[in-house]
Protein backbone atom coordinates (compact mmCIF):
# COMPACT_ATOMS: atom_id res chain seq x y z
CA UNK A 1 0.00 0.00 0.00
CA UNK A 2 1.23 3.68 -1.14
CA UNK A 3 0.55 6.20 1.41
CA UNK A 4 -0.68 9.87 0.33
CA UNK A 5 0.48 12.89 2.79
CA UNK A 6 -1.62 16.00 1.64
CA UNK A 7 0.47 19.06 1.91
CA UNK A 8 -2.02 22.13 1.16
CA UNK A 9 -0.36 25.71 1.14
CA UNK A 10 -2.46 28.70 1.44
CA UNK A 11 -3.49 31.38 -1.22
CA UNK A 12 -6.98 33.12 -0.49
CA UNK A 13 -8.55 33.26 -4.09
CA UNK A 14 -5.95 30.95 -5.25
CA UNK A 15 -8.02 28.44 -3.02
CA UNK A 16 -9.63 27.52 -6.20
CA UNK A 17 -6.27 26.14 -7.94
CA UNK A 18 -5.95 23.79 -4.81
CA UNK A 19 -9.46 22.54 -5.02
CA UNK A 20 -8.91 21.83 -8.55
CA UNK A 21 -5.69 19.49 -7.91
CA UNK A 22 -7.19 18.56 -4.71
CA UNK A 23 -10.35 17.25 -6.45
CA UNK A 24 -7.81 15.91 -9.78
CA UNK A 25 -5.68 13.66 -7.12
CA UNK A 26 -8.84 12.09 -5.19
CA UNK A 27 -10.32 11.10 -8.24
CA UNK A 28 -7.28 9.52 -10.09
CA UNK A 29 -6.88 7.61 -6.68
CA UNK A 30 -10.54 6.48 -7.04
CA UNK A 31 -9.76 5.16 -10.25
CA UNK A 32 -6.79 3.87 -10.23
CA UNK A 33 -6.32 0.93 -12.22
CA UNK A 34 -3.02 -0.42 -10.40
CA UNK A 35 -3.01 -3.50 -8.45
CA UNK A 36 -1.73 -1.87 -5.44
CA UNK A 37 -4.15 0.58 -3.09
CA UNK A 38 -3.40 3.74 -2.82
CA UNK A 39 -4.82 5.96 0.07
CA UNK A 40 -4.48 9.60 1.71
CA UNK A 41 -4.23 9.03 5.19
CA UNK A 42 -2.50 12.36 6.48
CA UNK A 43 -3.51 15.96 5.46
CA UNK A 44 -2.71 19.60 5.82
CA UNK A 45 -3.32 22.89 5.21
CA UNK A 46 -2.42 26.62 5.42
CA UNK A 47 -5.68 29.30 5.10
CA UNK A 48 -7.41 28.23 1.90
CA UNK A 49 -5.62 25.40 1.81
CA UNK A 50 -6.85 24.36 5.57
CA UNK A 51 -10.28 25.10 4.05
CA UNK A 52 -9.61 22.30 0.94
CA UNK A 53 -8.00 20.07 3.85
CA UNK A 54 -11.23 20.02 5.37
CA UNK A 55 -13.11 19.57 2.44
CA UNK A 56 -11.04 16.65 0.87
CA UNK A 57 -11.17 14.90 4.52
CA UNK A 58 -14.93 15.07 4.51
CA UNK A 59 -14.89 13.75 1.08
CA UNK A 60 -12.67 10.57 2.32
CA UNK A 61 -13.74 9.55 5.21
CA UNK A 62 -17.83 10.35 5.40
CA UNK A 63 -19.09 10.59 1.65
CA UNK A 64 -17.53 11.03 -1.66
CA UNK A 65 -20.60 12.28 -3.82
CA UNK A 66 -19.40 15.33 -1.74
CA UNK A 67 -16.33 15.72 -4.50
CA UNK A 68 -17.45 17.47 -6.83
CA UNK A 69 -19.05 20.15 -4.57
CA UNK A 70 -15.36 21.64 -3.87
CA UNK A 71 -15.47 22.98 -7.60
CA UNK A 72 -18.82 24.22 -6.75
CA UNK A 73 -17.36 26.30 -3.25
CA UNK A 74 -14.46 27.65 -5.00
CA UNK A 75 -15.65 28.90 -8.55
CA UNK A 76 -19.20 29.68 -7.54
CA UNK A 77 -19.73 30.47 -3.99
CA UNK A 78 -16.48 32.00 -3.33
CA UNK A 79 -17.82 35.53 -5.02
CA UNK A 80 -17.42 38.98 -4.38
CA UNK A 81 -20.80 39.16 -4.48
CA UNK A 82 -21.49 37.42 -1.80
CA UNK A 83 -17.92 38.08 0.10
CA UNK A 84 -18.63 41.55 0.25
CA UNK A 85 -21.53 42.92 1.79
CA UNK A 86 -21.86 46.53 3.14
CA UNK A 87 -24.40 45.11 5.38
CA UNK A 88 -22.94 42.37 6.91
CA UNK A 89 -23.28 41.59 11.13
CA UNK A 90 -19.33 41.76 11.64
CA UNK A 91 -17.29 44.61 10.98
CA UNK A 92 -13.90 43.45 12.18
CA UNK A 93 -12.92 42.40 8.48
CA UNK A 94 -13.69 43.60 4.99
CA UNK A 95 -15.06 40.25 3.61
CA UNK A 96 -18.55 38.78 5.44
CA UNK A 97 -17.38 35.56 7.05
CA UNK A 98 -20.68 34.60 7.41
CA UNK A 99 -20.66 33.15 3.96
CA UNK A 100 -17.19 30.52 5.20
CA UNK A 101 -19.48 29.75 8.08
CA UNK A 102 -22.13 28.90 5.83
CA UNK A 103 -20.00 26.56 3.37
CA UNK A 104 -18.22 24.56 5.84
CA UNK A 105 -21.54 23.90 8.26
CA UNK A 106 -23.73 22.71 4.81
CA UNK A 107 -20.06 20.40 3.46
CA UNK A 108 -17.83 19.98 6.65
CA UNK A 109 -20.00 19.70 9.55
CA UNK A 110 -23.38 18.72 7.51
CA UNK A 111 -25.92 15.90 9.20
CA UNK A 112 -26.00 12.37 7.63
CA UNK A 113 -27.28 11.85 3.82
CA UNK A 114 -28.55 8.89 2.23
CA UNK A 115 -25.78 8.70 0.30
CA UNK A 116 -23.15 8.61 2.69
CA UNK A 117 -20.21 6.44 1.79
CA UNK A 118 -16.69 7.04 2.40
CA UNK A 119 -14.15 7.08 -0.64
CA UNK A 120 -11.73 4.24 -1.53
CA UNK A 121 -8.76 6.58 -2.00
CA UNK A 122 -9.01 7.67 2.11
CA UNK A 123 -7.67 5.81 5.15
CA UNK A 124 -8.86 3.46 7.78
CA UNK A 125 -7.77 6.40 9.77
CA UNK A 126 -6.86 9.71 8.45
CA UNK A 127 -4.83 12.25 10.37
CA UNK A 128 -5.81 16.07 9.85
CA UNK A 129 -3.59 19.01 10.95
CA UNK A 130 -4.04 23.11 10.22
CA UNK A 131 -1.94 25.86 10.86
CA UNK A 132 -2.87 28.48 12.83
CA UNK A 133 -1.49 32.22 14.05
CA UNK A 134 -1.95 32.59 17.40
CA UNK A 135 -3.36 35.88 17.81
CA UNK A 136 -2.12 36.75 21.68
CA UNK A 137 0.55 33.91 21.38
CA UNK A 138 1.25 31.21 23.94
CA UNK A 139 3.60 31.80 26.93
CA UNK A 140 6.46 29.78 27.72
CA UNK A 141 9.10 30.25 30.45
CA UNK A 142 12.32 29.16 29.14
CA UNK A 143 15.85 28.45 30.66
CA UNK A 144 18.68 29.51 28.91
CA UNK A 145 21.76 29.06 31.11
CA UNK A 146 22.80 33.14 31.07
CA UNK A 147 27.03 32.25 31.75
CA UNK A 148 25.95 35.38 34.47
CA UNK A 149 22.61 34.08 35.79
CA UNK A 150 22.55 30.36 34.99
CA UNK A 151 19.23 29.59 36.91
CA UNK A 152 17.36 32.39 35.67
CA UNK A 153 14.30 32.17 33.34
CA UNK A 154 13.15 34.29 30.67
CA UNK A 155 9.46 34.50 29.11
CA UNK A 156 8.22 34.41 25.40
CA UNK A 157 5.30 34.34 23.48
CA UNK A 158 4.87 31.44 20.81
CA UNK A 159 1.86 33.06 17.90
CA UNK A 160 3.17 29.95 15.61
CA UNK A 161 0.44 27.26 16.40
CA UNK A 162 -1.58 24.39 15.21
CA UNK A 163 -4.52 21.76 15.75
CA UNK A 164 -4.65 18.39 15.08
CA UNK A 165 -7.44 15.74 14.50
CA UNK A 166 -7.49 11.75 14.35
CA UNK A 167 -10.66 10.69 12.10
CA UNK A 168 -12.02 7.21 11.48
CA UNK A 169 -14.09 5.05 9.88
CA UNK A 170 -15.95 6.05 13.28
CA UNK A 171 -16.43 9.77 12.67
CA UNK A 172 -19.45 9.85 10.84
CA UNK A 173 -21.79 12.48 10.05
CA UNK A 174 -23.05 13.86 12.68
CA UNK A 175 -19.87 13.25 14.75
CA UNK A 176 -18.61 16.71 16.62
CA UNK A 177 -15.59 16.12 15.39
CA UNK A 178 -16.42 17.86 12.13
CA UNK A 179 -18.16 20.92 13.83
CA UNK A 180 -14.32 21.55 15.63
CA UNK A 181 -13.13 20.87 11.84
CA UNK A 182 -15.02 23.13 10.30
CA UNK A 183 -14.25 26.03 12.99
CA UNK A 184 -10.22 24.87 13.36
CA UNK A 185 -10.44 25.21 9.29
CA UNK A 186 -12.09 28.91 9.00
CA UNK A 187 -10.08 30.10 11.82
CA UNK A 188 -6.69 29.03 9.83
CA UNK A 189 -8.44 30.87 7.11
CA UNK A 190 -8.72 34.02 8.32
CA UNK A 191 -6.70 36.30 6.88
CA UNK A 192 -5.97 40.01 9.08
CA UNK A 193 -8.16 42.62 8.11
CA UNK A 194 -10.25 40.31 5.42
CA UNK A 195 -11.62 38.07 8.35
CA UNK A 196 -12.43 38.28 11.98
CA UNK A 197 -10.47 36.34 14.65
CA UNK A 198 -11.86 33.92 15.35
CA UNK A 199 -12.08 31.86 19.47
CA UNK A 200 -11.30 28.07 19.31
CA UNK A 201 -11.33 26.49 23.17
CA UNK A 202 -8.06 24.23 23.17
CA UNK A 203 -6.85 22.35 26.32
CA UNK A 204 -4.02 22.66 28.52
CA UNK A 205 -2.60 19.61 27.13
CA UNK A 206 -2.21 20.85 23.56
CA UNK A 207 0.84 23.30 25.02
CA UNK A 208 2.98 20.83 27.51
CA UNK A 209 5.06 22.70 29.03
CA UNK A 210 2.79 26.25 28.84
CA UNK A 211 2.32 28.88 31.52
CA UNK A 212 -1.95 29.26 30.92
CA UNK A 213 -4.76 30.05 33.27
CA UNK A 214 -7.20 27.38 32.26
CA UNK A 215 -11.14 27.41 32.96
CA UNK A 216 -12.52 24.80 35.43
CA UNK A 217 -13.00 22.56 32.77
CA UNK A 218 -9.51 22.33 31.77
CA UNK A 219 -9.56 24.68 28.62
CA UNK A 220 -8.68 28.31 27.68
CA UNK A 221 -9.62 30.48 24.75
CA UNK A 222 -7.14 31.34 22.19
CA UNK A 223 -7.71 33.67 19.19
CA UNK A 224 -7.14 32.88 15.98
CA UNK A 225 -5.72 34.33 12.56
CA UNK A 226 -4.73 33.05 8.96
CA UNK A 227 -2.22 29.90 9.47
CA UNK A 228 -0.34 31.16 6.59
CA UNK A 229 1.01 34.20 8.09
CA UNK A 230 3.55 31.79 9.69
CA UNK A 231 3.67 28.69 8.34
CA UNK A 232 1.90 28.63 4.99
CA UNK A 233 3.67 25.14 3.65
CA UNK A 234 2.73 23.25 6.21
CA UNK A 235 5.11 20.58 4.91
CA UNK A 236 7.03 20.06 8.91
CA UNK A 237 3.38 19.59 10.37
CA UNK A 238 2.61 16.77 8.00
CA UNK A 239 6.00 14.89 9.06
CA UNK A 240 5.03 15.26 12.65
CA UNK A 241 1.76 13.78 11.62
CA UNK A 242 3.64 11.00 9.38
CA UNK A 243 5.94 10.02 12.51
CA UNK A 244 3.50 9.42 15.01
CA UNK A 245 3.35 5.94 13.43
CA UNK A 246 6.37 3.91 14.96
CA UNK A 247 6.09 2.09 11.89
CA UNK A 248 6.19 4.75 9.29
CA UNK A 249 9.72 4.18 7.94
CA UNK A 250 8.79 0.75 6.62
CA UNK A 251 5.71 2.55 4.73
CA UNK A 252 5.99 3.19 0.76
CA UNK A 253 4.91 7.01 2.02
CA UNK A 254 4.89 10.17 -0.55
CA UNK A 255 4.16 13.84 0.11
CA UNK A 256 1.93 15.85 -2.42
CA UNK A 257 2.60 19.42 -2.34
CA UNK A 258 -0.07 21.93 -3.50
CA UNK A 259 1.14 25.41 -3.95
CA UNK A 260 -0.50 28.01 -6.09
CA UNK A 261 1.71 30.63 -5.29
CA UNK A 262 5.72 28.99 -5.57
CA UNK A 263 8.21 31.32 -7.02
CA UNK A 264 10.17 30.31 -10.05
CA UNK A 265 13.97 30.89 -9.48
CA UNK A 266 14.12 33.68 -11.95
CA UNK A 267 10.75 35.46 -10.71
CA UNK A 268 12.06 35.50 -7.20
CA UNK A 269 15.29 37.49 -8.77
CA UNK A 270 13.38 40.12 -9.91
CA UNK A 271 13.25 43.36 -7.74
CA UNK A 272 10.90 45.92 -8.26
CA UNK A 273 12.38 49.48 -8.91
CA UNK A 274 10.88 51.16 -5.69
CA UNK A 275 8.29 50.74 -3.00
CA UNK A 276 4.39 50.34 -4.32
CA UNK A 277 2.56 53.76 -5.13
CA UNK A 278 -0.72 53.25 -3.64
CA UNK A 279 -2.11 51.62 -0.41
CA UNK A 280 -3.58 48.58 -2.10
CA UNK A 281 0.08 47.83 -3.50
CA UNK A 282 1.05 48.30 -0.36
CA UNK A 283 -1.15 46.11 1.16
CA UNK A 284 -0.80 43.57 -2.12
CA UNK A 285 2.92 43.88 -1.64
CA UNK A 286 2.45 42.90 2.35
CA UNK A 287 0.15 40.32 2.28
CA UNK A 288 3.25 38.78 -0.22
CA UNK A 289 6.13 39.22 2.06
CA UNK A 290 3.99 38.01 5.12
CA UNK A 291 2.60 34.83 2.88
CA UNK A 292 5.61 33.98 1.40
CA UNK A 293 8.14 34.73 5.27
CA UNK A 294 5.46 31.85 6.25
CA UNK A 295 6.35 29.66 3.48
CA UNK A 296 9.87 30.05 3.23
CA UNK A 297 10.11 29.14 7.19
CA UNK A 298 8.64 25.68 6.50
CA UNK A 299 10.85 25.07 3.39
CA UNK A 300 14.30 26.14 5.03
CA UNK A 301 13.26 23.70 8.04
CA UNK A 302 12.63 20.74 5.69
CA UNK A 303 15.39 21.24 3.39
CA UNK A 304 17.60 21.36 6.06
CA UNK A 305 16.11 18.01 7.11
CA UNK A 306 17.28 16.55 4.48
CA UNK A 307 21.07 18.38 3.65
CA UNK A 308 21.82 16.95 7.16
CA UNK A 309 20.46 13.76 6.62
CA UNK A 310 22.94 13.43 3.74
CA UNK A 311 25.85 14.75 5.60
CA UNK A 312 24.90 12.70 8.13
CA UNK A 313 24.78 9.40 6.50
CA UNK A 314 27.59 10.19 3.91
CA UNK A 315 29.73 10.68 7.21
CA UNK A 316 28.61 6.89 8.69
CA UNK A 317 29.07 5.46 5.29
CA UNK A 318 32.75 6.70 5.58
CA UNK A 319 33.22 5.89 9.61
CA UNK A 320 35.47 2.86 8.83
CA UNK A 321 37.92 4.90 6.89
CA UNK A 322 37.57 7.64 9.08
CA UNK A 323 38.22 5.56 12.58
CA UNK A 324 39.37 2.11 11.63
CA UNK A 325 39.32 1.05 15.08
CA UNK A 326 36.07 0.71 15.00
CA UNK A 327 36.13 -2.40 13.51
CA UNK A 328 38.89 -3.84 15.43
CA UNK A 329 37.05 -6.44 18.38
CA UNK A 330 40.03 -5.68 20.57
CA UNK A 331 39.43 -1.87 21.13
CA UNK A 332 37.44 -2.52 24.16
CA UNK A 333 38.44 0.75 25.58
CA UNK A 334 37.04 2.23 22.65
CA UNK A 335 33.58 0.40 22.67
CA UNK A 336 33.26 1.24 26.36
CA UNK A 337 33.57 5.10 25.86
CA UNK A 338 31.24 4.81 22.85
CA UNK A 339 28.78 2.59 24.87
CA UNK A 340 28.73 4.90 27.92
CA UNK A 341 28.33 7.76 25.34
CA UNK A 342 24.85 6.80 24.23
CA UNK A 343 23.62 5.80 27.76
CA UNK A 344 24.28 9.56 28.39
CA UNK A 345 22.21 10.54 25.26
CA UNK A 346 19.60 8.02 26.26
CA UNK A 347 19.23 9.40 29.69
CA UNK A 348 19.61 13.31 28.41
CA UNK A 349 16.56 12.05 25.91
CA UNK A 350 13.97 10.08 28.24
CA UNK A 351 14.87 12.99 31.13
CA UNK A 352 11.56 15.30 30.34
CA UNK A 353 9.17 12.17 30.35
CA UNK A 354 6.10 11.78 32.38
CA UNK A 355 6.74 11.38 36.38
CA UNK A 356 4.07 8.67 35.67
CA UNK A 357 6.94 6.49 34.05
CA UNK A 358 6.65 3.17 35.75
CA UNK A 359 9.90 1.92 33.74
CA UNK A 360 12.76 0.83 35.99
CA UNK A 361 15.53 1.57 33.35
CA UNK A 362 13.54 4.03 31.00
CA UNK A 363 17.11 5.17 29.47
CA UNK A 364 18.00 1.70 28.66
CA UNK A 365 14.82 0.56 27.26
CA UNK A 366 14.93 3.86 25.14
CA UNK A 367 18.25 3.03 24.28
CA UNK A 368 17.91 -0.42 23.33
CA UNK A 369 14.43 0.42 21.31
CA UNK A 370 16.50 2.96 19.41
CA UNK A 371 19.09 0.22 18.33
CA UNK A 372 17.17 -2.20 16.92
CA UNK A 373 15.91 0.72 14.80
CA UNK A 374 19.35 1.66 13.53
CA UNK A 375 20.33 -2.23 13.12
CA UNK A 376 16.95 -2.54 11.10
CA UNK A 377 17.38 0.48 8.94
CA UNK A 378 18.37 0.06 4.99
CA UNK A 379 19.90 3.34 5.54
CA UNK A 380 22.37 2.13 7.20
CA UNK A 381 22.85 -1.65 6.46
CA UNK A 382 25.78 -1.32 4.47
CA UNK A 383 28.56 0.58 7.25
CA UNK A 384 27.02 -2.06 10.12
CA UNK A 385 27.37 -5.03 7.97
CA UNK A 386 31.25 -4.00 7.30
CA UNK A 387 31.38 -5.52 11.34
CA UNK A 388 32.27 -8.82 11.76
CA UNK A 389 31.72 -9.29 15.09
CA UNK A 390 28.15 -9.06 17.13
CA UNK A 391 30.17 -6.76 19.53
CA UNK A 392 31.29 -4.54 16.48
CA UNK A 393 28.01 -4.04 14.83
CA UNK A 394 26.50 -2.81 18.29
CA UNK A 395 29.55 0.00 18.51
CA UNK A 396 28.33 1.27 14.76
CA UNK A 397 25.06 0.90 16.20
CA UNK A 398 25.64 3.12 19.06
CA UNK A 399 27.92 5.98 17.54
CA UNK A 400 25.38 6.19 14.95
CA UNK A 401 22.40 6.66 17.93
CA UNK A 402 24.69 9.52 19.42
CA UNK A 403 25.15 11.15 16.02
CA UNK A 404 21.54 11.19 15.46
CA UNK A 405 21.15 12.38 18.75
CA UNK A 406 23.88 15.91 18.16
CA UNK A 407 22.82 16.06 14.25
CA UNK A 408 18.57 16.28 16.35
CA UNK A 409 17.76 13.53 12.93
CA UNK A 410 16.64 10.33 15.59
CA UNK A 411 14.01 8.87 13.46
CA UNK A 412 14.15 11.24 10.54
CA UNK A 413 14.17 10.17 6.85
CA UNK A 414 14.25 12.12 3.61
CA UNK A 415 11.54 13.55 2.70
CA UNK A 416 9.72 12.17 -0.64
CA UNK A 417 8.27 15.10 -1.41
CA UNK A 418 6.48 15.75 -5.03
CA UNK A 419 5.24 19.34 -5.87
CA UNK A 420 1.97 20.36 -7.57
CA UNK A 421 2.21 24.07 -9.03
CA UNK A 422 1.90 26.19 -12.00
CA UNK A 423 5.09 25.55 -14.38
CA UNK A 424 7.79 28.25 -14.37
CA UNK A 425 6.69 31.64 -15.18
CA UNK A 426 3.04 30.37 -15.56
CA UNK A 427 0.36 33.45 -14.01
CA UNK A 428 -2.63 32.35 -12.47
CA UNK A 429 -5.76 34.75 -13.04
CA UNK A 430 -6.16 35.27 -9.18
CA UNK A 431 -2.87 36.27 -8.54
CA UNK A 432 -3.48 39.80 -7.86
CA UNK A 433 -4.61 42.32 -5.05
CA UNK A 434 -2.79 40.08 -2.74
CA UNK A 435 -4.15 36.56 -4.10
CA UNK A 436 -7.93 38.19 -3.11
CA UNK A 437 -8.38 39.32 -6.77
CA UNK A 438 -9.80 36.03 -8.20
CA UNK A 439 -13.11 36.61 -5.49
CA UNK A 440 -14.23 39.17 -8.59
CA UNK A 441 -14.53 36.97 -11.48
CA UNK A 442 -16.24 33.39 -11.40
CA UNK A 443 -14.19 32.57 -14.77
CA UNK A 444 -10.96 33.38 -13.26
CA UNK A 445 -11.54 31.12 -10.51
CA UNK A 446 -13.41 28.37 -13.23
CA UNK A 447 -9.75 29.21 -15.06
CA UNK A 448 -7.62 28.40 -11.87
CA UNK A 449 -9.50 25.58 -10.85
CA UNK A 450 -8.65 23.72 -14.03
CA UNK A 451 -5.09 24.89 -13.79
CA UNK A 452 -4.97 22.51 -10.81
CA UNK A 453 -6.49 20.01 -12.27
CA UNK A 454 -3.96 20.25 -15.22
CA UNK A 455 -1.10 20.23 -12.91
CA UNK A 456 -2.04 17.70 -10.42
CA UNK A 457 -2.77 15.51 -13.54
CA UNK A 458 1.02 16.20 -15.06
CA UNK A 459 2.24 15.03 -11.81
CA UNK A 460 0.53 11.63 -11.74
CA UNK A 461 1.04 10.73 -15.05
CA UNK A 462 4.71 11.93 -15.37
CA UNK A 463 5.96 11.05 -11.69
CA UNK A 464 3.65 8.79 -9.42
CA UNK A 465 3.21 6.63 -12.82
CA UNK A 466 4.34 3.49 -10.79
CA UNK A 467 1.75 3.71 -8.55
CA UNK A 468 -1.18 5.48 -9.88
CA UNK A 469 -2.82 4.96 -13.51
CA UNK A 470 -6.03 6.39 -14.45
CA UNK A 471 -8.17 7.57 -17.09
CA UNK A 472 -7.85 11.62 -17.06
CA UNK A 473 -11.37 13.56 -18.38
CA UNK A 474 -12.03 15.14 -21.44
CA UNK A 475 -9.14 17.58 -22.55
CA UNK A 476 -10.93 20.94 -22.06
CA UNK A 477 -11.76 19.84 -18.62
CA UNK A 478 -7.83 21.08 -18.29
CA UNK A 479 -7.98 23.59 -21.08
CA UNK A 480 -6.57 26.42 -18.94
CA UNK A 481 -6.47 30.66 -21.01
CA UNK A 482 -4.13 33.13 -20.85
CA UNK A 483 -5.94 35.50 -18.94
CA UNK A 484 -4.80 39.26 -17.76
CA UNK A 485 -7.11 40.24 -14.94
CA UNK A 486 -7.01 43.63 -13.37
CA UNK A 487 -9.09 45.93 -11.93
CA UNK A 488 -10.59 47.58 -14.87
CA UNK A 489 -11.65 43.70 -15.45
CA UNK A 490 -13.52 43.05 -12.38
CA UNK A 491 -17.41 42.76 -14.16
CA UNK A 492 -19.52 45.68 -13.31
CA UNK A 493 -21.54 43.69 -10.47
CA UNK A 494 -18.37 43.32 -8.82
CA UNK A 495 -17.32 46.85 -9.09
CA UNK A 496 -21.09 48.07 -8.06
CA UNK A 497 -20.32 45.80 -4.97
CA UNK A 498 -16.90 47.22 -4.12
CA UNK A 499 -18.52 50.34 -4.25
CA UNK A 500 -21.33 49.82 -1.95
CA UNK A 501 -19.27 48.20 0.77
CA UNK A 502 -16.44 51.03 0.46
CA UNK A 503 -19.43 53.79 1.03
CA UNK A 504 -20.67 51.59 3.39
CA UNK A 505 -18.05 51.86 5.58
CA UNK A 506 -17.20 55.83 5.00
CA UNK A 507 -20.40 56.24 6.29
CA UNK A 508 -19.88 53.88 9.87
CA UNK A 509 -16.81 56.38 10.22
CA UNK A 510 -18.30 59.42 9.68
CA UNK A 511 -20.86 58.30 11.91
CA UNK A 512 -18.46 57.12 15.01
CA UNK A 513 -16.82 60.50 14.92
CA UNK A 514 -17.45 62.92 17.46
CA UNK A 515 -17.11 66.81 16.57
CA UNK A 516 -17.62 69.61 17.65
CA UNK A 517 -20.93 71.90 17.74
CA UNK A 518 -19.70 73.78 14.95
CA UNK A 519 -18.73 71.39 12.55
CA UNK A 520 -22.18 69.18 13.04
CA UNK A 521 -23.92 72.09 12.44
CA UNK A 522 -22.67 71.88 9.14
CA UNK A 523 -22.30 68.24 8.79
CA UNK A 524 -24.46 68.40 6.07
CA UNK A 525 -21.53 70.24 3.61
CA UNK A 526 -18.54 68.71 5.16
CA UNK A 527 -19.56 65.02 5.88
CA UNK A 528 -20.61 64.09 1.73
CA UNK A 529 -16.97 65.37 0.36
CA UNK A 530 -15.14 63.42 3.13
CA UNK A 531 -17.03 60.83 2.21
CA UNK A 532 -16.81 61.08 -1.77
CA UNK A 533 -13.22 61.49 -1.28
CA UNK A 534 -12.06 58.67 0.79
CA UNK A 535 -14.26 56.41 -1.56
CA UNK A 536 -12.74 57.88 -4.28
CA UNK A 537 -9.11 57.87 -2.77
CA UNK A 538 -9.85 54.12 -2.59
CA UNK A 539 -11.15 52.92 -5.26
CA UNK A 540 -8.46 54.93 -7.43
CA UNK A 541 -5.59 52.85 -5.21
CA UNK A 542 -7.74 49.46 -6.25
CA UNK A 543 -7.33 50.50 -9.80
CA UNK A 544 -3.40 51.28 -9.94
CA UNK A 545 -2.71 47.91 -7.90
CA UNK A 546 0.36 46.12 -8.73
Amino acid sequence: MTRIALVLGGGASLGSYIGGAVSEIIRAMENNRRADKVVIDIITGASAGALNAALAARCLIVNRNLLPWIEKAWVDAADASVLLDPGRGQREGWLDVSVLDELTRAMVASPPAADDTPSPAGGQQMRLGFTLANLYGVPYERRYRFLNEPDRPFGTRVHTDSIRFELSGASRAGSPVWNDVAEAAVASASFPFAFPPRRISRRKGDYPGARLRVDSDGTVDMWYLDGGLFDNAPLGLARDLVELDRGHKDQDRRYLFVEPGLESGAAGGQTPDGPPRTLAGTASALARAVLGQGAARDWVTANRVNTRLEILRDLVDRLPELAPDLLEPDALALGRYIGELAERVAEAQVAGLAPGDESEDPAGEHLDAQLARIETDPAYAAVLNRADTRAGRARFAKLIFALEAAAGLQDKDVLPLYLVAPADGSILAGDFLGHFGGFFHREWRANDFRAGRRDARRVMEETLHDVIAYDPGDDAEYRVEALDPGFESIPAAGKARLRGLVAAEADRMLSELRPGPLAAAFGWAWKPVVRRWASDRLLASLGQAD
